[in-house]
């Protein structure tokens, strides 16, 4: 699996950091607010590869300490201040300044991603014509049975298809079998 491991000093902004990704279809590998934890989610999906998404410094160690010892098939994007640039010029890192301007970030992971074969979260398959007519047919049912308009009722299947990890065509089988 390929992705972003995104790891922070602070717990917050490695939450942040990681729902950012996650809305823009990046694949998280894992959070980190330690260097060795960072290293450890690596090295387990090691023949993978990714990129290390991280602050200036971490509680155990500096990013520059962590460069040094992260796998080589994972790429390093450091988020620091105009001021700590200086420090990794020329250093092989990707540097970002703080604050995050969300469309560098996702520009230069998109960038990274494709040079090094990270793939960004891929869309589902298209729908057959079968399974169109059975959500449009559990749509229509909704509409009639609970007086909803058509995108209440794509919503409604929507939330039931993400709360329960089912496809919605699944979620659309379940409400024409009267399940729901």
């Amino acid at each position: 699996m390929n992705g972003v491991i995104v790891a922070c000093k602070d717990s917050s902004m490695c939450d942040k950091l990681s729902q950012c990704l996650a809305s823009a279809g990046v694949s998280v590998l894992g959070i980190a607010t330690k260097g060795a934890s960072a290293l450890h989610i690596a090295n387990r999906i090691y023949g993978s590869g990714g990129v290390l998404l991280c602050s200036y410094a971490m509680s155990d160690m500096t990013a520059s300490e962590l460069y040094k010892i992260k796998p080589d098939n994972f790429e390093m994007v450091v988020l620091l201040s105009p001021r700590q640039r200086a420090v990794f010029r020329g250093s092989g890192m990707v540097c970002l300044d703080i604050p995050i301007n969300r469309g560098n970030l996702l520009a230069t992971l998109e960038m990274l991603m494709e040079q090094g074969g990270v793939p960004r979260s891929s869309k589902p398959p298209e729908r057959t014509e079968d399974e169109k007519k059975i959500i449009s047919e559990a749509k229509s049912l909704l509409m009639e049975r609970n007086n909803m308009t058509e995108p209440d009722a794509h919503r409604f299947m929507q939330k039931r298809s993400m709360d329960s990890g089912e496809a919605l065509v699944e979620v659309a089988r379940k409400i024409l079998n009267g399940v729901l």
